[in-house]
């Protein structure tokens, strides 16, 4: 049985839920170990553990996570990040580049939309976030407004193409982001790899810098996924994706039991020669 969820959402990014109700949440299904991995920031991070601090909750602990825009070899990757040291100097200036370079592209959607005829308000795109923004914010509004029936059109219609349009990129290179993280005192898994494009020829160059794991989701496995991991020695990690509740959306839906959960973290403090982050 799972006993962890290492890949949540809040408000803070494109959740729906606070991090405080995910902790309420965690608690109610007994998930021991957690992770709120929030895009670009580790605001929602900040603001769960210190509920759980107030709170003096002693059934549950969270793990530093952040989920970080990269790119590679022209693919974009997410990765997600665990363990980090969350007041290092040097990964929260990354962080703020990779806010800047949302915020931006956020406004240059905006303004293709508008040419389009369709008037989204900044005001209108932040309300559900208080922190990073991102397309999934854009398309909840096309969604508010019923340019689209669902997100999924909305991304279909409009916001692929648009991205497309976009010629910069706020992805920062990976192998920079895993430097970062590892003197961060961190380790990192790469995000839902059915979606990175070129997987195969750019796991074996991002294994040599650093990656330690591979999220694993289920029924949306990669062909050779375990020859690739065994031959790299590279581990799972698991999670739910968690942005709202929902009858196919939940906490605890994917998870780690307490081996792998451990394996995980030895890994980790292996890899790092005991300069980990957290201690377990």
């Amino acid at each position: 049985m799972g006993i962890s969820d290492l890949h949540i959402h809040t408000y803070f990014s494109d959740g729906h839920w606070s991090p405080q109700k995910i902790v309420e949440e965690c608690v109610a299904k007994k998930i021991k170990y957690f992770a709120i991995t929030d895009h670009d920031n580790l605001s929602g991070y900040r603001k769960a553990r210190d509920y759980i601090d107030i709170q003096n909750i002693k059934t549950i602990k969270i793990i530093p996570g952040i989920e970080i825009s990269s790119s590679f070899r022209g693919s974009k990757i997410h990765l997600l990040t665990y363990f980090i040291n969350p007041d290092d100097p040097d990964l929260n200036e990354y962080l703020k580049i990779l806010q800047v370079g949302r915020t931006d592209f956020a406004k240059f959607a905006l303004n293709k939309l508008k040419e389009k005829g369709i008037q989204i308000e900044w005001g209108d795109l932040i309300k559900n976030s208080k922190g990073s923004v991102g397309r999934l914010h854009i398309a909840r509004c096309l969604v508010e407004n019923k340019i689209v029936k669902n997100t999924n059109e909305a991304f279909e219609t409009y916001l692929h193409g648009i991205k497309n349009e976009y010629e910069k990129d706020f992805e920062i290179d990976s192998l920079k982001i895993l430097e970062v993280v590892k003197n961060a005192g961190g380790v990192c898994s790469i995000a839902h790899p059915h979606t990175v494009k070129n997987f195969e020829s750019i796991i074996t160059d991002l294994s040599k810098s650093g990656l330690v794991g591979i999220e694993i989701v289920e029924g949306k496995e990669l062909k050779n996924i375990d020859q690739i991991m065994s031959e790299l020695k590279l581990i799972k990690t698991a999670g739910s994706d968690f942005h709202s509740q929902g009858r196919k959306s939940f906490l605890g839906k994917y998870s780690l039991n307490e081996t792998e959960l451990e394996i995980l973290y030895e890994t980790a403090n292996k890899k790092l020669k005991g300069n980990i982050g957290w201690n377990i």
